[in-house]
């Protein structure tokens, strides 16, 4: 007879069997606040199967977006050539949907990744009776309160991990798990603490342009509010909604395209106020769709100036626009000209100068860029992999090369006039 352990192939570091421990001696709740690289998701993945054996039933392992699940557990790959999966033996499972990203075993149990983007569409009515938020600084909470009446009844645990974000949701889950000792599991390591990483390490890091702050955040665990965010006051600049086209005022128009896992996204901005008042992202849709629809929002805007995304598949789709009258500045992505259309955007909302939707993707997406200030001051930007940022682009064309001050209506130019209609006269007053 074969005999199979599981885990498979995983071995503890000392400093996460405290975790792995206390979890095993009936405890149902727990919250990780790992350094970088201290290996969170691998202790998290081998917990999830060892209990799917204990306990026969549906387990979800979370990441912030689907396809970030995709990435850093399905598909993942350790530095010793190692895939996340096969910690799980191939003699206990019995089947994989590698669509849904959901692993039934032989014993009946389930372990399907999520995304919290998702939940709502594929989580409800479900019964999972344990549950790991992963990156959890940087995750919808209100995933947490869904599920967490669920696990109450079932008895179900939870574990949380997440390097520091800012004082979040995060981290006031952590001061909450921190008072009732009696209930959860709580532990903060820094590369103090774990000794993964040396002195010498660290110090590469901050050579190759890595912040102080960042460094704090990252490798020390340290809660410093907008440590990294290249955006700030995020909810103080999106506040806005949708307003239908007032045929007296400017309109400036922002796409950015995809088509399958990314999003195509479209937004205007009033010209007279600065404000975002059209914001609409979407995805799976064909070509042919996606023209219809661009060009019904160009149209009911008024036929606004505007950049659009011809990087790539963008330049025929934006020529093809163009024929039918949609006329779009060509907008080319490189590294520096995505870097431009960012700094750009982000000192618009330092200074207040414009006004954003209150849009759940669009926050979503603004507070995942973080930053890194090099050794000759040269800005890095970046999103952790997986997560999208399309709804940003989208919004940083519409407000790429604004007037430098809110128009009034009868400043009318020749750039900002529409196509075959006569000068208005109407005066706008401020």
């Amino acid at each position: 007879m074969t005999t199979v352990t599981v885990p498979h192939a995983f071995r503890p570091r000392d400093y996460q069997l405290p975790f792995l421990k206390t979890m095993d001696k009936g405890c149902k709740r727990a919250v990780l606040v790992h350094h970088r690289r201290a290996g969170k998701d691998k202790v998290c993945w081998n917990f999830t199967i060892k209990k799917a054996f204990e306990r026969v039933g549906t387990y979800f392992y979370f990441l912030p977006e689907f396809s970030q699940a995709k990435k850093v557990i399905w598909d993942n790959i350790d530095n010793d050539g190692f895939r996340m999966l096969d910690h799980i033996p191939k003699e206990v499972i019995k089947n994989i949907n590698a669509t849904e990203l959901k692993i039934t075993l032989i014993n009946g149990s389930v372990i399907q990744l999520m995304g919290a983007d998702v939940f709502d569409k594929s989580g409800v009515g479900t019964n999972p009776i344990g549950v790991v938020f992963s990156e959890y600084s940087i995750q919808r909470p209100e995933i947490w309160n869904f599920v967490r009446p669920i696990l109450a009844v079932n008895g179900g645990w939870a574990v949380f991990n997440f390097t520091p974000r800012g004082q979040n949701h995060a981290f006031q889950l952590l001061e909450m798990a921190k008072e009732n000792p009696d209930d959860w599991f709580t532990q903060v390591l820094s590369v103090d603490d774990t000794g993964v990483l040396t002195g010498d390490d660290i110090a590469r890091e901050r050579n190759e342009g890595m912040s102080q702050a960042m460094i704090d955040q990252e490798f020390y665990c340290k809660f410093i509010e907008s440590a990294t965010s290249f955006f700030k006051d995020i909810n103080e600049v999106c506040t806005v909604q949708d307003e239908d086209c007032n045929p007296i005022r400017l309109y400036q128009m922002g796409v950015d395209l995809a088509r399958k896992v990314d999003y195509t996204v479209i937004s205007i901005v009033d010209l007279n106020t600065f404000e975002q008042v059209y914001l609409e992202r979407f995805n799976q849709m064909d070509w042919a769709l996606q023209k219809a629809k661009i060009e019904a929002v160009y149209i009911r805007y008024g036929r606004p100036k505007g950049f659009i995304d011809a990087t790539g598949v963008g330049d025929p789709i934006m020529n093809d626009l163009a024929t039918r009258g949609v006329n779009l500045e060509p907008y080319i992505f490189t590294e520096q000209s995505r870097k431009d259309l960012l700094t750009n955007l982000t000192l618009k909302m330092e200074q207040r100068l414009i006004k954003l939707q209150d849009n759940e993707f669009l926050k979503k997406e603004l507070d995942y860029f973080q930053y890194e200030l090099g050794v000759n001051g040269k800005l890095k930007i970046k999103v952790p992999d997986g997560l999208h940022d399309d709804t940003v682009f989208g919004t940083a064309l519409s407000v790429w090369e604004l007037p430098h001050k809110p128009l009034r209506v009868n400043q009318m130019t020749q750039s900002y006039q529409t196509p075959g209609v006569a000068p208005m006269n109407i005066e706008w007053g401020f």
